[in-house]
């Protein structure tokens, strides 16, 4: 009997230590998944939060020039581009630095009820490269004492940077955003593109383009562009203003005006 005692003691024996081990393997991966789990989590929060994030934010003064029948007019728009950097823990995909736009189109008001829109947040809306206030402010303005002016070998703004940028620059013909001309401001299908080579195809003979600046500043943010243009805030447009037909369409290859452009 002793024996048999014995026997069943060292299988139980055996037992314990195969359910313990069957039971670290299987805890393995619950532990694995609980852990992907806290850690995206923990991203979600610092996603939502900005933990350790670097945000700055820089102002700058676009202004556009021309002249027509002899008189010259200037207006000017303040945008702001917020350069943000975020920890490496927390970067999954991209280089973990952002720059976030805000502002609204130019206008500039002719005597005759006219209006030039100088469009910055409107890469794509005609075809070649075009820069809008983040891409400018890398190619022409001082960073961290260089010169101000377009650069062969120009340096990104970033937030660990961006306090650094200073200057005022002309900007060349070749890095304008698009502009575009209202016949009636009122009316969004009235809106030719603005060539600043050829200005007279939008404003008559005579008519010149004086040029354009950026700038940094430290002036509010402009605003309330809907006061001036009413049909950006009536839901009876849609997002698309250009309509088969308007002239718009047939300057610029088919590609439409959109109320986003305007912001």
């Amino acid at each position: 009997m002793p024996g048999l005692a014995f026997v069943a003691f060292c299988v139980l024996s055996s037992m314990n230590r195969t359910v313990k081990i069957g039971l670290i393997v299987a805890a393995i991966p619950v532990a694995a998944i609980v852990a992907g789990l806290v850690w995206i989590a923990t991203l979600i929060a610092a996603d939502k939060y900005k933990w350790s994030w670097l945000e700055v934010p820089i102002r700058y003064r676009l202004t556009l020039s021309v002249e027509v029948g002899g008189v010259a007019y200037t207006s000017s728009t303040v945008a702001q581009v917020t350069y943000q950097e975020m920890p490496a823990w927390q970067v999954i995909n991209g280089p973990g630095i952002a720059s976030l736009y805000q502002g609204q189109a130019g206008i500039l008001k002719l005597g005759d009820g006219r209006m030039i829109c100088l469009l910055l947040n409107a890469d794509n809306l005609v075809p070649g490269e075009h820069y809008g206030v983040p891409g400018l402010a890398d190619r022409l303005l001082s960073i961290r004492g260089s010169l101000t002016g377009p650069k062969q070998k120009w340096s990104i703004i970033t937030a660990s940077n961006a306090l650094t940028v200073t200057g005022t620059s002309d900007i060349p013909i070749g890095l304008l955003p698009p502009m575009i001309a209202l016949d009636d401001p009122a009316d969004p299908s009235s809106a030719h593109l603005f060539d600043p080579e050829h200005p007279e195809r939008s404003l008559g003979l005579g008519a010149r383009f004086l040029g354009a600046q950026i700038g940094v500043t430290n002036d509010p943010v402009s605003h309330d562009i809907e006061k001036v243009f009413p049909w950006l805030t009536d839901p009876s447009l849609p997002q698309r203003l250009s309509k088969p037909g308007d002239p718009f369409l047939r300057e610029n290859q088919g590609r439409p005006l959109y109320k986003a452009f305007f912001y």
